[in-house]
């Protein structure tokens, strides 16, 4: 997608993300308080951004930590999306747990562009789309703390990968969707997966 598209998703997230803070809880159940640009639009500018993963904005939630596995989705997650619209956007939206670290292997030195306190930081916004996010970037992780912060993380997916397996075999025949259950485990398994080959390139490199 071009640059201009691609900034405007983002724009788009900010807005979206607020419209649904501004819905009362018991319409909206879970509560998402901040969020953070990842990927290529934080790089220097350019015409195009690839339209998989070119815009990535990871949303800070108050779902549980263990409900929060990375590639999972928290339970209402479903139903924020839906009030958001953003599903029908171009734009990798990843759930994060309020109390731990955005960053990890994947989203690699975010930046805040958006908060429910303070609403979007139109600074960060003005410089994605000048094509100079870079220079907003907090400094790499050491070694060492990636490594931490992976096993962390595989600790909770292969929590999850149990839980909905366990959740698909017990359901299996029940009423209600299985697809749902699939996708569910299916998601688990590959974000297990992705933490693996990460912390084996983490190892190798």
């Amino acid at each position: 997608m071009r640059w201009a598209t691609a900034v405007r998703t983002a724009e788009q997230v900010a807005e979206r993300c607020a419209h649904v803070a501004a819905q009362p809880p018991g319409i909206v159940r879970l509560r998402v308080s901040e969020a953070w640009l990842w990927g290529p639009l934080l790089g220097p500018g350019a015409d195009e951004v690839p339209d998989v993963g070119g815009v990535g904005a990871a949303l800070v939630c108050d779902a549980a930590a263990e409900d929060c596995a990375w590639g999972t989705a928290p339970p209402g997650a479903g139903q924020w999306l839906a009030a958001s619209g953003l599903a029908r956007r171009p734009v990798r939206l990843v759930f994060r747990p309020a109390g731990q670290p955005v960053w990890n292997h994947a989203v690699v030195r975010p930046v805040r562009f958006w908060s429910v306190d303070d609403g979007p930081d139109e600074a960060v916004l003005a410089a994605v789309r000048a094509g100079q996010g870079e220079a907003l970037r907090p400094p790499p992780p050491a070694p060492g703390e990636l490594a931490q912060r992976l096993e962390r993380e595989l600790a909770a997916s292969l929590a999850a990968v149990r839980r909905t397996s366990a959740d698909h075999d017990a359901h299996r025949w029940s009423p209600g969707s299985p697809v749902a259950r699939a996708d569910a485990l299916a998601d688990a398994v590959r974000g297990h997966l992705e933490l693996l080959d990460a912390r084996a390139g983490a190892v190798g490199g």
